[in-house]
């Protein structure tokens, strides 16, 4: 469907294309470190597949998650510098098509329904933008943005090459996405355990010092962290730092741990 209003075209997500397609990009992702070393391959092997004898491309991701958007990888730093300006302007090609999952058209810029976003974007070199979304569950949501540097560089080939790889590559970024919230999540109780172990051998020491009982220990250490103005974790690791000439170590998850050496708990 063509918006009237401005030379911007809006098409509905298609169906996903081959098993072979998917599985390369599977390929890219079990080789891949982390989300954003698959999509900056992602990034580069699509502006070099786009890329013509008479036109030059560049491409990036937007990905919107936990209420904030931001440029997850880029062939180059144009594309980067692209998407910036969107989210300046807070609006254009790569935020319409993620937030509401159409796959959008803009063949010049400078008449699309974004008049400030066009000036910039040709300031830049760029006047030419296809954007299709992710196909991704729950509230992330994401949209590759591909720019050119002349007006009507993509026709509907390219544009059906554009689709059908984003559509590929959506099932492999929904597993990359979930691990990368698997990781986050142990980082987070990493820390947590962390900061617990750093409280617990401080209060052990203030009790061997103080001959208190536990919770009044606990007490003493919060009531110096406040008058220090110090996270309580904060001031335990220096407690235990002072006290024993190293900082506490968590064994949880590390080769150090006395079930590590036997393989299985």
């Amino acid at each position: 469907m063509t918006d009237d209003s401005s030379s911007v075209a809006h098409r509905p997500i298609p169906s996903f294309p081959s098993v072979s397609t998917r599985l390369r990009l599977h390929e890219v992702l079990a080789e891949s470190q982390d989300l954003r070393e698959f999509l900056e391959e992602f990034t580069q092997v699509m502006a070099a597949h786009l890329t013509g004898e008479h036109t030059s491309v560049w491409c990036a991701v937007t990905l919107l998650r936990d209420g904030r958007v931001g440029t997850v990888a880029s062939s180059n730093a144009r594309a980067l510098v692209l998407d910036e300006i969107q989210y300046d302007y807070g609006d254009g090609p790569c935020l319409t098509a993620a937030r509401q999952q159409l796959i959008v058209h803009a063949p010049d810029l400078a008449q699309g329904p974004w008049p400030e976003y066009g000036q910039a974007a040709a300031a830049q070199g760029v006047h030419a933008a296809v954007a299709a979304p992710f196909d991704l569950p729950g509230p992330d949501k994401a949209a590759l943005n591909v720019y050119a540097g002349t007006r009507d560089a993509f026709d509907e080939d390219a544009i059906a090459a554009i689709t059908q790889e984003v559509v590929a590559a959506s099932t492999a970024l929904r597993l990359a996405l979930r691990l990368a919230r698997h990781q986050d999540t142990e980082t987070d109780l990493a820390a947590a355990m962390s900061s617990r172990t750093a409280i617990d051998v401080a209060v052990g020491i203030l009790i061997g010092q103080q001959h208190c009982t536990q919770q009044e220990a606990f007490d003493l250490l919060a009531a110096a962290a406040a008058r220090r103005n110090l996270k309580v974790r904060d001031l335990a690791v220096e407690l235990v730092t002072s006290t024993t000439g190293q900082a506490p170590t968590t064994h949880f998850n590390t080769s150090e741990a006395p079930w590590a050496a036997r393989g299985t708990a």
